[in-house]
């Protein structure tokens, strides 16, 4: 009801804030379509903040500061890839208690420190201002991520072997795919997305505390069904976990505008999995 609406302010506002959500979502997408889920987001999130911070404020080029949060990110995935193949664990089961004892890793090296400021350079990237062709960078970063998204989903190994995890472990297994070696690389991939989300979230709050990835656990599962995907894998676009990205943040944006608590956002986002869950059930029993 907004005269504003629409607006190229409020698109603008759309690509910026769903950027996030889009590179965060990516990795859960991988994850989901493997089979599995991966409820450690939040703490990898705030793991790739914490690290890009801390090494920038103790002298290290912003740059070198990314590529090792990102690389730790990776380290954790893979931990979980490790647990859930090696030990024949459910996957939410080994990236809960992963995230839960990388939280509580991270409080005790944080002791109790304010939230870490963001390096000059990195947060200019994502301010407003900052304008490549008269697009605000970020925007042009929305487009990197989606075109590289599509790409390892859909044309490389790694996202055809997702696919055929997703659809039957016994079948890749007869299809001479490497199971375990495969799983490793989807959660290594997916933790370095997630990493790669608490650096932008980094620069674009021009800071970050220990909970900067709390609010983006539920968005990321949500996006990934409402954007067509099975939640029982194999079957899925990056495309489709784009839009739904765009969706939930249109909706997020719109819960703000009327002033509703920000804890609708997180009912809404409960409603789409369970609805989910609903449809992936009544389709199994139509088959």
């Amino acid at each position: 009801m907004s005269d504003s609406f629409p607006s190229v302010n409020l698109v603008v506002n759309v690509l910026v804030l769903g950027l996030f959500l889009a590179v965060i979502a990516f990795g859960q997408g991988l994850v989901i379509l493997s089979g599995g889920i991966d409820l450690s987001v939040a703490s990898q999130v705030a793991l790739g903040a914490f690290v890009t911070g801390s090494l920038c404020e103790n002298g290290v080029p912003v740059l070198g500061a990314a590529l090792a949060a990102l690389a730790l990110c990776g380290v954790v995935g893979a931990a979980n890839g490790l647990l859930v193949t090696r030990l024949g664990f459910p996957p939410f089961i080994v990236t809960l208690a992963v995230g839960t004892v990388l939280a509580s890793v991270l409080l005790g090296m944080a002791r109790g420190a304010p939230a870490q400021s963001s390096p000059a350079g990195l947060s200019e990237l994502f301010a407003r201002s900052t304008t490549l062709l008269g697009i605000p960078v970020a925007i042009w970063l929305f487009v990197v991520i989606a075109a590289v998204g599509l790409v390892v989903q859909h044309r490389t190994t790694l996202g055809m072997r997702t696919y055929a995890l997703g659809n039957s472990v016994a079948a890749s297994k007869n299809a001479r795919v490497r199971v375990h070696r495969a799983t490793v690389s989807v959660y290594s991939v997916s933790g370095v997305a997630y990493g790669l989300g608490g650096v932008m979230l980094l620069g674009y709050s021009s800071g970050a505390d220990l909970n900067v990835g709390e609010p983006w656990l539920l968005p990321s599962i949500a996006a990934v069904v409402v954007g067509g995907s099975s939640i029982r894998g194999g079957a899925g676009s990056f495309s489709g976990t784009l839009a739904g990205a765009l969706l939930l943040t249109l909706i997020g944006i719109d819960i703000s505008a009327t002033g509703l608590a920000e804890g609708y956002k997180q009912v809404v986002y409960g409603l789409v999995i369970v609805l989910a869950l609903l449809g992936a059930r009544l389709a199994g029993r139509r088959r």
